[in-house]
C-alpha cells in the first residue's frame, strides 16, 4: 500500500480501479470458505477514522434471503414520497456501482464517486496496513454510503445487508427500526445448513429495544427471531393475519398495457390500523406481495416511532418505485424478460409468475449460474417449463458455472439445450431465433441481468436509469 502522502488524486474511473484492487467477496470462486474473514474490525476501525458517520444516520436496515432489495427499495420509495431525504444503499450493482449508493433515487454521482474515494482513501490505508488486514470492496462501499448520507444530511437511510447480519459490515450501526425478509437456506457454507442456523445470523442485526418488522418465516426461522427479538426487548410487527396471506395463498390482480402486456399488480393489504386497497404495485410477482407486506410491516415501525407517513405517501410509493433486474420486460416482440433469481425457491417463484402474467407460445431461458448455486435442483425446475435452454456464463467472474457444465448437467433433464459462453452473443441468437409470440427469461444471476441490461441499452434503445 503507498503512503497517503504518495497517492495521486484520482478521477471517477481511478477511483474505482482502486477500489477494485480490494478483495472483493462477492465475486471470489472461494468466498463460501472465506467466512474467517468475516469481521467488524475493519468497518469499525475505518468508521472511526471518518468520524463514524453511521452515527449521525436514521437507519432501517434490511436483512433475508429473498427480496431485501426489493423490500428496502418500497420503503425507500414511500419515505421518499412522505418528504423524507433518503438514502438507500444495496448491492450487487447490476450496470454501475453508482447503482449500490443513491438519494431519492437519484445515484451518487461520478463525480462524488470520485471525490468520496478520495476522502475515504487515507483511512483505507491505514486500516488495510493495521493488525486487521486489507479492507474489502464492500466494506469501502459501506463506508462510502455512510459517509455520503452524512454528509448529505439524509432524513433516513434504508440499509440492505450485503450477506447474513452478524457479521456483515452494515451491522455496525443503531438503527430505528430492522426488516428481516422471508430466511431460505442460502450461503450455507457461511451461514449454516439449517434454517434455525441461518435465522441466528440474519436475527443478529436486532438491536435492543428497536422494532422489527418480519415477513413470515418457516417455522424454525420464526421461533429464533422471535427469541432474540424478545430478549432484546424489540417489538415484532408484521400485517395482519401475516400467516394467512402467504404467497401461495394470494391471486395477483394484474394490471396491463393497451398491448396486454403485464405492467403492474393491484395488491390489498391490513395491518392493525391501517387497510390498503388497490395498492398499485409495478413488480410483478406472487412474492413480490410478501415483499410489498413487509415493507408496510417497516413503515408501520416508522410510525409508532412516530414519523408522519400518511397513506397517500404508501400508494405514491409503490406505484413510483422501480428497481431494475426483477421480471423486467425489455421487449415485447419477442417478449423479453430479466429477473435475478439464483436459488431453487426463487427461480420457482420466477416461473410461477411467467405462467401467471405472460402469454407466450415457446419459452426459452437464457441462464448463467455461479459455482455456490444448487445446479441441479435448478435445473428441474427450469426443464419443466422450458422449450429450449441456452447456458452461458457471466464474463470476468471467477464464480461462474461454465456453460458447457451446465449443459452437461441439464443435459437429461431438458432436450433442447445449447451452450454459448458469449452472453451477448447467447441474447442475440434467441431473439434472432424467436417468433414475435415467444418469451425469452435471461436469469440465474444478478450479474448475468447486468449483463444483460447493458446490452439491450446498447443494442436496442432501452432507457434503463440504472435500477
Amino acid at each position: 500500500m503507498a503512503s497517503p502522502s504518495t497517492l495521486k488524486k484520482l478521477d471517477y474511473k481511478a477511483a474505482l480501479a482502486y477500489i477494485d484492487n480490494f478483495i472483493d467477496y462477492e465475486r471470489s470462486p472461494d468466498f463460501s470458505r472465506q467466512a474467517r474473514f468475516y469481521n467488524l474490525n475493519r468497518i469499525s476501525l475505518l468508521l472511526d477514522l471518518l468520524g463514524n458517520p453511521h452515527d449521525k444516520l436514521r437507519i432501517v436496515h434490511v436483512a433475508g434471503s429473498k427480496g431485501k432489495g426489493s423490500t428496502a427499495a418500497l420503503i425507500a420509495s414511500v419515505l421518499t414520497q412522505a418528504g423524507f431525504k433518503t438514502g438507500l444503499f444495496t448491492s450487487p450493482h447490476l450496470i454501475t456501482p453508482r447503482e449500490r449508493c443513491r438519494i431519492d433515487d437519484e445515484l451518487i454521482s461520478e463525480t462524488d464517486v470520485a471525490r468520496y474515494i478520495e476522502k475515504l482513501r487515507p483511512a483505507i490505508e491505514t486500516v488495510s496496513n493495521s493488525e486487521f488486514g486489507q479492507v474489502s470492496f464492500f466494506e469501502i462501499y459501506t463506508a462510502l454510503a455512510f459517509t455520503y448520507f452524512a454528509d448529505k444530511a439524509t432524513d433516513f437511510a434504508v440499509i440492505e445487508v450485503g450477506l447474513g447480519g452478524r457479521l456483515d459490515a452494515t451491522n455496525v450501526v443503531s438503527p430505528v427500526t430492522t426488516v428481516i425478509t422471508q430466511i431460505g437456506l442460502e450461503h450455507t457454507n457461511i451461514l449454516g445448513e439449517t434454517y434455525t442456523e441461518i435465522a441466528r445470523e440474519k436475527a443478529e442485526i436486532i438491536k435492543q429495544d428497536c422494532p422489527v418488522a418480519i415477513a413470515p418465516q418457516h417455522p424454525e426461522a420464526r421461533a429464533v427471531i422471535e427469541y432474540v427479538a424478545n430478549e432484546r426487548n424489540a417489538n415484532i410487527v408484521e400485517v395482519k393475519d401475516f400467516d394467512n396471506q402467504d404467497s401461495d395463498q394470494y391471486v395477483p390482480q394484474i394490471i396491463r398495457d393497451s398491448e396486454g402486456m403485464p405492467i403492474a399488480q393491484e395488491i390489498s393489504v391490513e395491518t392493525d390500523t391501517e387497510h390498503y386497497t388497490s395498492l398499485t404495485l409495478p413488480l410483478l410477482g406472487r412474492h413480490q406481495y410478501v415483499n410489498a407486506t413487509t415493507a408496510i410491516a417497516a413503515l408501520t415501525c416508522l410510525r409508532q416511532e412516530g414519523f408522519k407517513i400518511s397513506k397517500d405517501n404508501v400508494y405514491a410509493g409503490f406505484r413510483n418505485v422501480r428497481w431494475n433486474g426483477r421480471i423486467q420486460r425489455v421487449m415485447s416482440s419477442p417478449i423479453v424478460v430479466l429477473d435475478g433469481a439464483h436459488s431453487p425457491i426463487s427461480i420457482t417463484a420466477l416461473c410461477r409468475a411467467i405462467r401467471e402474467n405472460f402469454r407466450y407460445n415457446q419459452m426459452t431461458f437464457i441462464v448463467s449460474i455461479m459455482k455456490d448455486k444448487d445446479l441441479v435442483v435448478i435445473g428441474r425446475i427450469i426443464s419443466k417449463i422450458a422449450d429450449s435452454i441456452i447456458a452461458t456464463q457471466v464474463s470476468d467472474n471467477p464464480r461462474v458455472i461454465p456453460a458447457e457444465t451446465i449443459k452437461d448437467t441439464w443435459s437429461g433433464l431438458c432436450n433442447k439445450i445449447t451452450t454459448c459462453p458469449n452472453p451477448d452473443e447467447a441474447i442475440a441468437r434467441a431473439v434472432s431465433n424467436a417468433k414475435s409470440t415467444d418469451l425469452i427469461c435471461v436469469t440465474g444471476s444478478l450479474y448475468l441481468i447486468g449483463q444483460a441490461l447493458d446490452y439491450f441499452v446498447r443494442n436496442h434503445n432501452l432507457i434503463c436509469k440504472e435500477r
